[in-house]
């Protein structure tokens, strides 16, 4: 899975930087200001799929940034005045932002300039992937609006735009803010939340019936500044910045018509415009049993369609019983069935990043990573499973489809930053896709792209920058031509070619070695199938100098329950500038050497 911030990727219609009626001063041309647009949209990915950058590299899946219509600006936010280039901030639900579509399909063919045209514009990015044999994620927030309304803090009546109070005002614990009124600033799209009625699109009627459009649906509780955060239950009634938090208890006397009207529009995404799936934000900022009824919904409005849909989401946690617990039901007793069918792994993400992010030729130990990932399959004190073990309708559990990624959009970031070297940013990458899950890339991390204001340790949004820049920037072929596009590609490569790198089970083998006083940076593990024929042994190398993964004092063997018998561990793949080692016999000690900063892939085979 290829994650793309749109606005972020490259600009490949330049007519749609400043669409009629916006506040031009929004748009940054110089590509810099990662608070303001900077032009990236739906032709500069069209564009790549057709030139099969996207297959080159070995994507399968596109996950895209919100497209949906935003206020284009928020005061207050977090940080000041930001724009909504990103995508988060909804106004309306079945329009896409003008500032992603063009006037004109790749073949010339013209668009209508409304609704209609661009949802026809977003419906043949889809169709494009597809014959691309590419799938299409589409990313949505179901917790809140962008800032809509405002509160009317002094009474006037006005949106009074400098005021910070009418922006945000401060968590109400009890009741609500009766001085809400909707935002009428046109410059911006700071307006009434859409749809407020049924709309006919793409040729079909959606019955949508304007839940969205009425204040009584939000919660106008205020914002809570340090609710990302908690986990006391405020971080689910709050606004979020200036964002509008929409009221989803169950209790709530409009939870079905809301639930009911997030149903009829992303049905209509995953069945009219075709996506594939969707990646839901800010999970646990919604009432659980939100979720339950949304997917449960959701799903049987699909049919047999949802056995070919996957629904995944973002709960930022590194506790796996927390990440996990969305994957069931609230009432998981009386209904063991899925609620999503995945998540993204922060835990793995978080101890990976100690692992390998570390400056220089620096490293973290292993060992809290090989915990992570046996969380994956384990359980809590009552031997409840983190993370639901009953397949969904196309036949996987949440443990198989499992979201692995090291670096993202959010605080955390670009995993290369000051510090931080290419090789070293392409060993985590190599990480990422020989360990189980589904593997997820950050938009340029295929160029070692680098953010020299990021710093390690510390949280922040200026790893958002432009990829395919408009003056000075790489183009695609620099971009194909570099090391770690070549090694992301092969990685792919091997694993369409490897079931088990794809499907096979996690069996560590080494952390570390027992005999030094200080750890040696290296990391084995074993990917095999049910049966134990087929095995495949993984060793990543995050020091300097070549390691061995075990020594005369300390060896490591595969398990008995693979079938090493005559069989040897041959080199399929080492990333980095090493040799490729030596065949092994599997059934022996693993002396298994690794290159500095490499990774190596040995698969199980037959001595010819």
């Amino acid at each position: 899975m290829y994650f793309a911030l749109t606005d972020r990727f490259c600009d490949g219609d330049l007519t749609n930087n400043i669409p009629p009626g916006c506040d031009p001063s929004l748009y940054d041309a110089s590509q810099e200001n990662i608070n303001l647009y900077q032009g990236g949209d739906l032709r500069g990915i069209e564009n790549a799929l057709q030139a099969g950058y996207f297959n080159d590299l070995g994507v399968t899946a596109l996950w895209l940034s919100p497209v949906v219509r935003n206020v284009w600006r928020s005061g207050y936010d977090s940080g000041g005045w930001k724009t909504g280039y990103h995508g988060y901030w909804a106004q309306d639900w079945l329009d896409i932002d003008p500032h992603l579509t063009s006037a004109f399909s790749l073949t010339g063919a013209p668009y209508s300039n409304d609704a209609e045209g661009r949802m026809e514009h977003y419906r043949d990015l889809v169709r494009l992937a597809h014959a691309k044999g590419i799938k299409v994620i589409q990313d949505v927030v179901l917790n809140h609006a962008g800032p809509v309304f405002y509160y009317d803090a002094n009474g006037d009546g006005v949106f009074n735009l400098e005021n910070k109070e009418e922006w945000v005002q401060p968590f109400k614990k009890d009741g609500f803010y009766a001085n809400t009124k909707w935002a009428d600033v046109p410059k911006w799209n700071a307006e009434k939340t859409q749809p407020d009625g049924p709309r006919e699109m793409l040729g079909v009627r959606i019955a949508t019936k304007g839940t969205l459009s009425q204040l009584a649906s939000y919660g106008r509780k205020g914002y809570s500044q340090d609710s990302l955060g908690k986990s006391d239950g405020e971080e689910v009634t709050c606004d979020f910045f200036s964002l509008r938090d929409f009221w989803t208890d169950p209790k709530g006397e409009y939870f079905d018509a809301l639930v009911d009207e997030f149903v009829e529009i992303y049905q209509f995404y995953l069945n009219t415009a075709g996506v594939d799936g969707l990646r839901i934000d800010t999970m646990k900022h919604v009432h659980p049993g939100f979720w339950d009824a949304f997917t449960a919904r959701l799903r049987k409005r699909l049919g047999d369609a949802a056995a070919e849909k996957i629904l995944f989401g973002e709960v930022y946690d590194g506790n796996p019983a927390r990440l996990g617990q969305y994957t069931w039901r609230s009432d998981w007793a009386q209904h063991p069935e899925p609620a999503l069918d995945s998540v993204l792994d922060f835990n793995f993400c978080f101890n990976a990043r100690e692992y390998l992010r570390h400056p220089g030729s620096q490293f973290g130990s292993p060992a809290a990573l090989e915990k992570s990932l046996l969380t994956r399959t384990g359980a809590d004190e009552s031997h409840h499973p983190f993370y639901n073990p009953n397949p969904g309708a196309d036949g996987l559990n949440s443990q198989q489809k499992i979201i692995t990624f090291i670096e993202n959009h959010d605080g955390l970031n670009r995993f290369r930053v000051a510090g931080i070297t290419e090789q070293r940013n392409r060993l985590a990458q190599a990480l990422v896709m020989t360990l189980p899950g589904i593997p997820c890339l950050y938009y340029g991390t295929e160029f070692d792209l680098l953010d020299s204001q990021g710093k390690t340790g510390e949280d922040g949004e200026t790893g958002r920058m432009m990829f395919y820049r408009d003056r000075g920037g790489p183009t695609m072929k620099d971009v194909k031509s570099c090391p770690a596009f070549s090694e992301i590609s092969r990685l792919a490569g091997l694993r369409a070619k490897l079931p088990e790198l794809r499907t096979g089970r996690l069996i560590p083998l080494w952390v570390d070695n027992a005999s030094s006083a200080e750890d040696d940076g290296v990391f084995a593990f074993a990917r095999a199938s049910e049966d134990g024929e087929s095995f495949a042994v993984v060793v990543v190398n995050a020091s300097d100098s070549e390691r061995v993964t075990s020594d005369g004092a300390d060896q490591i063997h595969l398990p008995a329950s693979l079938k090493t018998a005559g069989k040897i561990l041959r080199p399929v793949l080492t990333t980095g500038m090493g040799k490729a080692p030596p065949d092994f016999a599997a059934d022996g000690p693993l002396r298994l050497p690794v290159p500095a900063s490499s990774l190596v892939v040995y698969k199980g085979t037959r001595a010819e």
